[in-house]
Formats: structure tokens, sequence, C-alpha cells
């Protein structure tokens, strides 16, 4: 199972980071083209628009599995360790309930743009396709503060020590 997590992991990561060097490369090709001859593919910038929206979600998902998302610890750095634990704990689980909350509206979102049958204007894409990464990487961001919900808890219940940023004085 850790294995599989693992290649799950790094397949991730690589999308990510080759999803972004694609959409990098693109800007840069049209940016060229408009300032060389004067000529820009109409689709390029749908294909970044909605590469964007794709790689804020997937980032976002990895950003909790690193822990870089913003957070405020000053509660936890000058709490004891259990206490500190149990503020994670509550943090992280209300973060995956509102999670729930993007899977909710963007599988709603997602739906309603099936049903009207909207197109993309340049290249008529059914638009509900670039929103689906909406929901999807919700599910795995919920799912990833459930679990790190779950680990301060288990540390809380286990009387474990809590890993603060601050270093402390000798």
């Amino acid at each position: 199972m850790d294995k599989l997590i693992k290649t799950l992991n790094k397949a991730e990561d690589s999308l990510v980071a080759f999803t972004l060097l694609g959409v990098a490369m693109l800007t840069f090709i049209e940016t060229a083209l408009r300032y060389t001859i004067s000529y820009t593919f109409v689709w390029f910038g749908e294909v970044a628009n909605y590469t964007i929206i794709f790689c804020t979600y997937l980032g976002a998902s990895i950003g909790v599995k690193y822990g870089t998302h913003f957070s405020m610890e000053a509660l936890t750095e000058f709490a004891p360790d259990r206490v500190s634990h149990l503020i994670k704990t509550v943090a992280y689980l209300i973060s995956g309930c509102i999670t729930v909350l993007f899977i909710y509206f963007g599988i709603k979102h997602v739906a309603t743009l099936q049903s009207f049958g909207v197109k993309s204007s340049a290249m008529q894409l059914p638009m509900f396709i670039p929103y689906i990464s909406i929901p999807l990487f919700s599910i795995t961001m919920s799912f990833r503060f459930f679990v790190q919900s779950y680990k301060h808890f288990r540390s809380f219940i286990k009387n474990e020590p809590y890993a603060k940023v601050r270093k402390k004085e000798t």
C-alpha cells in the first residue's frame, strides 16, 4: 500500500510540474508569435486558463500533503504538546469539512454547466470538462486534511511531542 501511495504522490508531483512547464512554454510561444509575426492562435489563451485552473486545485492538494498552506502557528508554538496536537486536529478537521463543501458545490456547478450545454468560445469544449478538476482535487485535498487531523489526534492520544517550528532555548 505504501508503494502505491508513493507512486501516486510522485505521479501527482510530476503531473503538476509538467503541466506548469507546458503552460509556460505555451505562453512563451504565444507571446513570441504575437510580437514577431503579429499572429496568435485563439485557443492558446483558453488552454492556458483551463490548465491554470487544473494546476491550482492540484497544487492546493499537494500543498496539504507537504503542509505548505498558510497557517497561524502562534497558539501551537506556545501551547503544551497535547494542546498543540488538539488544536491542529480541530483545524485540519474544519479545513477538511470546508473542502467537502468545495466538492459539493463543485459537483453542483459541473452538473449545471453540463445541463446547460455551455461550450467554450474558441475550442468549443464543453465547459464542464475544465471545471471537473475542482471537485476532483477537492476530494484529494479533503482526504489529506482528514488524514492530517487523524495523525494529530493519534499523537494527542499517545501524548507524543509536537514538532514546533521555533527552536527551544537551552
